[in-house]
């Protein structure tokens, strides 16, 4: 009977920090697979423009900073990676210069690329020489030619849209998309849409019953998938100074959930809404993220044989 520890994380939103933590933890958690669940860019540049007499200056979270090229500089620079954002030194008027003439959004995506490929890099030198297996995917939020770097990784499995063998009894199906958000992010699906991909992974599987259902949007209704209302102006809701909540998953992965009963459901998206559920047999997880402080949030789970015999979140 195969007995398997899972090591999930999601929504790591280009922290290096954090994946630096995913990488290195799995061995220290005793995993036997580690699997990262989509949302691997980050959402923004931050420029550090060049000033006077070799300097440099920008104001991050709040904070100035004015330092000079060398490790002060290379130092700030790890700091804004680490908090998920792209580090670019600019000269003055250059970012404006290039939003103007339309190649912003292609440097921000050359950025993206770079830290994909740092990362995809790091993976392999930590986890080949023992073996250790690692699948990964796109997010909703992730543009999708950074697939193409997955699919050329020199360790891992680019795993979305596939059946995988974690071990010789359970397997694992995938899928990024989320449904329709606010944001018209870069990969989203109606619920139709939703529905229809999943019931084409599912002819992939030969025990629905013992298979993994690694999906980024959660179950509607489960307490996993609960973020702050919005008005029309994408402004958070309050009443009596308490934000307002509501849940914003997937029917589609609900129904496919309740119809199918995987062992076990992996999702992320919603980042203030960790937790661990049940749908009807199905344990439905999702670690959360808190990717903006370095902070990895992840969920520990043993697959033994026809049931989950552990499951633990965890915060490093």
């Amino acid at each position: 009977m195969a007995r398997t520890k899972l090591y999930f994380v999601s929504d790591l939103h280009g922290s290096s920090k954090c994946f630096r933590k995913f990488i290195n933890a799995g061995p220290i958690y005793k995993a036997d697979v580690l699997i990262l669940g989509g949302d691997v860019a980050g959402k923004a540049i931050q420029s550090i423009v060049h000033q006077p007499g070799g300097r440099w200056a920008c104001t991050f979270i709040g904070t100035s900073y004015d330092v000079e090229d060398g490790p002060e500089l290379v130092a700030l620079e790890k700091l804004i990676e680490d908090h998920g954002y792209y580090p670019y030194r600019a000269e003055p008027g250059e970012l404006e210069a290039r939003e103007a003439n339309g190649t912003l959004d292609e440097l921000f995506l050359d950025l993206m690329r770079e830290r994909l490929a740092g990362w995809l890099a790091l993976a392999d030198e930590r986890l080949r020489p023992d073996g250790r297996p690692l699948y990964f995917m796109l997010g909703n939020d992730d543009p999708v030619v950074l697939g193409e770097l997955l699919d050329a990784a020199p360790w891992g499995v680019h795993a979305e849209g596939k059946t995988v063998w974690l071990d010789d009894q359970h397997e694992m199906i995938s899928w990024g998309y989320s449904n329709i958000t606010p944001w018209h992010s870069h990969r989203e699906q109606t619920e139709d849409e939703l529905a229809a991909a999943f019931r084409r992974l599912a002819t992939g599987l030969s025990r629905p019953e013992l298979s993994v259902f690694n999906v980024h949007v959660p179950p509607f209704g489960t307490q996993l998938d609960e973020a702050p209302k919005l008005d029309a102006n994408l402004r958070v809701q309050a009443v009596l100074g308490q934000v307002q909540f509501a849940a914003v998953g997937s029917s589609a992965v609900r129904e496919f959930e309740l119809e199918r009963q995987p062992l076990l459901g992996l999702h992320g998206h919603i980042h203030e809404s960790s937790g661990i559920r049940r749908l009807g047999r199905t344990m439905v997880i999702n670690p959360g993220s808190d990717y903006s402080t370095g902070s990895l949030l992840g969920a520990l789970v043993t697959l033994d044989g026809d049931k989950v015999s552990g499951h633990q979140l965890v915060r490093g």
